[in-house]
């Protein structure tokens, strides 16, 4: 994989990658350490774009307090139609920010190796899991550090991937195929060659793509967070039912990632969770009764 899912992160494996990609949509915080303040930079910013349903919020430049970050994440308490923000902390700004920040919930950090001990314990002191990538030689490694439980199961991001990448050759090699046809024979070898060099337009399928499957993942999330919040309220008038994920398969209308990390994600992104709400395999007759609702 190149440019977007690659450049300052294309010597991750494919599997380290989807680790990241987890982390990331669940706001695990990820710190990126570098053998400059630059490498890290570089890498950190591409994190950004693995989320590209949230807004950035950089500290140093866009806010640069604990009441501004506080109120941030109040607002966002408060309504789930709020942008969701991933934060991001460029390595000159990260030494302030924590003596600002206490809590790094969907933060990432960039830092040098100096103080990396130091930014490493403050984030582990408040949030349980978190991930490094260090950034050595011009390579990135992975290091996973807390709680790895959730860190391992990778399933969805890794077949997210996978399919970007194919989808991505395919498309490129049907452009591909159609202009090699049209210039055989008729133009020189190397206007041949520059015509179908679509490098360049191979990374924007290729980002749009994945934004699309990113997309399409969240949005079945909300989904699934308008049914499950609405059985909330039912159970609040004294009707107590639970949903089957056959019945919520059928009704978000997605299948490419399982009930349960779609719940993880709910839980990440809107701080709900409907663990006790839905029974794998089994429905009982209010799940029915809303599986007939939504099919008229």
């Amino acid at each position: 994989m190149t440019a977007f899912l690659g450049g300052p992160l294309a010597t991750l494996e494919r599997k380290d990658l989807a680790v990241v990609l987890r982390a990331l949509l669940d706001r695990i915080p990820v710190i990126v350490s570098g053998d400059s303040a630059e490498a890290a930079d570089l890498v950190a910013e591409a994190l950004v774009n693995l989320v590209p349903h949230r807004r950035e919020v950089v500290f140093g430049s866009d806010f640069a307090s604990h009441s501004e970050f506080e109120q941030m994440m109040n607002n966002e308490q408060s309504n789930y139609d709020e942008e969701r923000i991933v934060f991001r902390a460029p390595s000159c700004a990260t030494p302030t920010m924590t003596q600002q920040i206490r809590s790094f919930r969907g933060w990432i950090v960039a830092t040098d190796e100096h103080i990396l001990k130091r930014i490493a314990g403050a984030i582990e002191a408040g949030n349980g899991p978190n991930v490094v990538l260090s950034v050595v030689n011009q390579g990135v490694v992975l290091k996973l550090n807390g709680n790895q439980k959730s860190l391992s199961q990778t399933s969805f991001e890794q077949k997210l991937l996978e399919k970007v990448v194919s989808e991505t050759e395919m498309k490129i090699e049907r452009i591909t195929r159609v202009l090699r046809r049209a210039a055989q024979g008729r133009v020189s070898e190397r206007l041949q060659s520059s015509l179908i060099d679509l490098r360049h337009e191979e990374e924007r399928v290729r980002q749009s793509l994945f934004r699309e499957q990113i997309e399409a993942f969240v949005h079945a999330a909300w989904r699934m967070l308008t049914i499950l919040s609405r059985l909330r309220l039912l159970e609040g008038v004294g009707v107590s039912s639970t949903i089957s994920d056959k019945i919520l398969y059928e009704a978000i209308d997605y299948k490419a990632a399982p009930i349960q990390r779609l719940l993880d994600f709910i839980r990440a992104e809107w701080s709900e969770d409907f663990g006790k709400t839905v029974e794998a395999g089994r429905a009982r007759s209010f799940g029915d009764r809303l599986e007939g609702f939504w099919t008229i």
